[in-house]
């Protein structure tokens, strides 16, 4: 008998065994499976993100301020220069032989200029007032012999011819006394003062002429302007090239920052000294801390990848050294806007609303319960709870149609 009874009862024993298995199984295989946040205090912020391109102080272009074939070039790519050195030689020798020849022009005006206003010879002189004397003479005697052959010519004792000659020769006489005077008049004066004028200006002419060829010249020999590293080359030797062209890029590769260019719409609320931070996955920077440097004035146009022209502004950001950064890199940027510490947050996406009013799925005693919450700031991940949860409380992120309040929640294993 008692054998029986023990029998009976391990059975019964087995099947409860078997029948609660069988339930817990049923009850596991009908929860749903969510991801669970454990409600805490913590930051909340607002982030404006760009990208940006690093970019080196005291960057700076170095462009042709003159003609020609680019005959040397005296640095590569990664050299440090110090200001005032070398870098480049545009061809000069057809400059050259214009300065030699307007040198040529000025010393024979100089020397024909000399002999304009050298004095004048005083036996020069005397000899041009003694031949004035002589051709007085010579005009008074050509009147008395017209005089005489006008009356023999009258008599009929000459002919007309005769007559003739001795007109054409007072005439003669007279045009070689004025000639005479003139010439005398001209070594008594000297050079006048508008032809020394003329010359002085000439040669002056000449003289700027020179100064800008040779102004010309200085500009095709290309020098740093000031101490840098040479981190671009835009021609090589044999280029020929015009005033304008860019020649060379240089700048301090020592100290980078970010050159970001902002919507128009969103600059308002970043300030200098702001906080920005920069990180980017490909080279392996996960968070860098720079500041906001500069806020330019002015806006520009800037057509977007989607091709959609848009106003942006132009934000220098300091940023600390780092190994991985190279000039020309992209680098993503994130410019806080505002940040609040030490306050009750979730997720953002575990918050939804109903008839406009914010609800959260909380986890009880493995279930889900739907409660009201007062939501505040919002931030960029994170939702300022001001009332309906608690430190501690356990809510649901991102749930879907197959929540509902009551519905047995099993946490998600990560």
């Amino acid at each position: 008998m008692n054998k029986k009874i023990i029998k009976i009862t391990s059975i019964s024993l087995i099947v409860l065994i078997v029948v609660f298995g069988l339930y817990y199984k049923v009850k596991n295989d009908s929860a749903v499976v969510a991801e669970i946040y454990e409600v805490g205090r913590g930051e909340i912020s607002e982030y404006v993100e760009e990208t940006g391109t690093v970019k080196s102080r005291g960057e700076k272009i170095i462009y042709s301020n003159g003609i020609g074939e680019v005959k040397n070039i005296n640095v590569d790519e990664g050299d440090f220069v110090r200001i005032g050195e070398i870098l480049a030689q545009i061809d000069s020798s057809k400059t050259d032989l214009e300065i030699k020849a307007l040198n040529a022009q000025i010393q024979g005006l100089r020397a024909t200029y000399k002999e304009a206003v050298k004095p004048v010879d005083k036996s020069k002189i005397a000899g041009a007032q003694a031949k004035v004397e002589t051709m007085k003479i010579n005009l008074e005697e050509a009147r008395r012999n017209l005089e005489n052959s006008k009356k023999l010519y009258e008599d009929g004792a000459i002919s007309l011819d005769d007559y003739k000659g001795a007109q054409n020769n007072f005439a003669l006489q007279e045009n070689s006394l004025k000639i005479a005077e003139n010439e005398l008049k001209l070594l008594e004066k000297g050079v006048s003062g508008n032809i020394k004028n003329q010359y002085e200006a000439e040669i002056a002419g000449l003289i700027y002429k020179k100064e800008i060829l040779e102004k010309n010249k200085e500009d095709l020999t290309i020098k740093a302007t000031s101490n840098g590293t040479i981190t671009e080359l835009f021609v090589k030797e044999g280029f020929y090239v015009q005033p304008g062209v860019n020649i060379l890029e240089m700048g301090n590769i020592e100290e980078l920052y970010v050159g970001v260019d902002v919507l128009a719409s969103e600059v308002r609320d970043i300030k200098v000294g702001g906080e920005v931070i920069i990180y980017n996955d490909d080279l392996g920077i996960d968070e860098l801390k720079g500041k906001v440097e500069k806020i330019y004035p002015k806006a520009f146009s800037k057509v977007s990848d989607l091709g959609i022209e848009q106003k942006r502004v132009k934000i220098d950001v300091n940023i600390p050294q780092n190994e991985n950064l190279k000039i020309g890199y992209d680098i993503d940027t994130k410019f806080k806007l505002w940040s609040k510490t030490d306050t009750l947050v979730v997720p953002d996406n575990s918050v939804f609303e109903i008839e406009n009013n914010n609800f959260v799925f909380a986890v009880e005693d493995n279930k889900a319960v739907l409660r009201k919450v007062e939501i505040g700031l919002k931030g960029e991940e994170y939702i300022e709870i001001k009332s309906g949860l608690k430190e501690g409380n356990k809510i649901i992120i991102s749930p879907d149609e197959d929540i509902e309040e009551g519905v047995t929640i099993k946490e998600e294993k990560k």
